[in-house]
């Protein structure tokens, strides 16, 4: 019995070596058909921060214009929870409403993450090119008393024309939709 436990063991440590070798070459030959392929994604400059910020310091204002300044006229608005706006005024016109609710509002504890995606990670589905990455802290008071404090995380794509074409917002909508239900007719 040891003498078979022992020749498994030997056969297993083998192969175990013979797989190490096999994968070192493939990591080898993967590295040199990438040399000189750009990475898939890249952190940015800083450029894209400053619009972002003063978007945000104009939600905070409810100057609708100033918040949709950057956002292209065909822009597809999606939350997590899977509904969405399509076009710059219907942005427009959900935030104008919004604001008719909002007593004040305020961001604070950002996290800015400006990337170059060079290709798409599932096929064309989500868009390569320049996206800002943002988290923060939102704390918003309603003009029905109730206040509500929440983080928030936005993606932003944008076309070569440098206006942002697709915005996802991740969020937890419920709680929104709770503090303001008996403001929403």
């Amino acid at each position: 019995m040891k003498k078979i436990m022992s020749v498994i063991f030997v056969a297993a440590l083998l192969f175990a070596c013979n797989s190490e070798e096999k994968k070192a070459e493939s990591a080898a030959t993967d590295s040199k058909t990438e040399a000189g392929k750009a990475p898939v994604e890249l952190i940015m400059d800083s450029s894209l921060v400053a619009s972002t910020k003063a978007a945000f310091t104009a939600f905070e204002n409810k100057d609708i214009e100033g918040y949709t300044a950057n956002l292209a006229d065909n822009v597809m608005f999606r939350w997590s929870g899977g509904d969405s706006l399509v076009g710059k005024q219907a942005v427009k016109d959900y935030y104008t409403g919004r604001f008719n609710i909002i007593d004040n509002i305020k961001y604070s504890n950002h996290i800015f993450l400006p990337i170059m995606s060079n290709e798409s990670p599932n096929g064309g589905v989500t868009a390569s090119g320049k996206w800002m990455l943002t988290w923060f802290q939102t704390n918003v008071k309603y003009k029905n008393g109730k206040s509500i404090v929440f983080w928030a995380h936005n993606a932003q794509h944008y076309n070569d024309a440098g206006k942002i074409d697709v915005f996802a917002q991740y969020i937890d909508r419920h709680p929104i939709m709770e503090a303001s239900k008996d403001l929403v007719k």
